[in-house]
């Protein structure tokens, strides 16, 4: 099912299409290892300095996280399912039984791309907050 027999770069929609989720994916999984990384380097600072701010902090950086990679990995499972389900199933089973099916793609497609829209701010929210947790680090001297 192809609206438009559009190619880009030379390549079909649906090769298009899967360069662009492997860098979505690799863009979102640079974003999870922003965090990860820089909650294990506050987390061995706060331990070499066992200041009385030291619990608090930990814990603002736990509540990021449990705040964005929840977000993260949803939208990585909408946009991966949208690209299974449609090249997967509707592309390849275009007869008149299975198309029934093809209505599903644009729900999803506008649910993936609004999630991800909220992502972004839930992202941006939580780059402030680690940046804000940053600045409170006790000095190592």
């Amino acid at each position: 099912m192809v609206f438009f027999n559009i190619q880009f770069f030379g390549a079909s929609h649906a090769q298009f299409s899967l360069l662009a989720i492997l860098v979505f994916v690799l863009t979102e999984t640079i974003v999870m290892y922003f965090f990860i990384a820089t909650g294990k380097s506050i987390k061995n600072i706060l331990i070499e300095n066992n200041s009385s701010d030291s619990e608090r902090l930990w814990e603002k950086i736990k509540s990021i996280k449990g705040l964005i990679f929840p977000q993260i990995m949803l939208t990585i499972t909408i946009v991966g399912t949208l690209y299974i389900f449609y090249f997967g199933y509707v592309s390849s089973n275009s007869n008149a039984e299975n198309i029934k099916y093809a209505w599903i793609s644009a729900p999803l497609f506008l649910v993936g791309y609004l999630h991800h829209i909220w992502t972004l701010k839930v992202k941006n929210d939580s780059f402030k907050m680690q940046i804000d947790i940053i600045g409170e680090l006790p000095n190592s001297e």
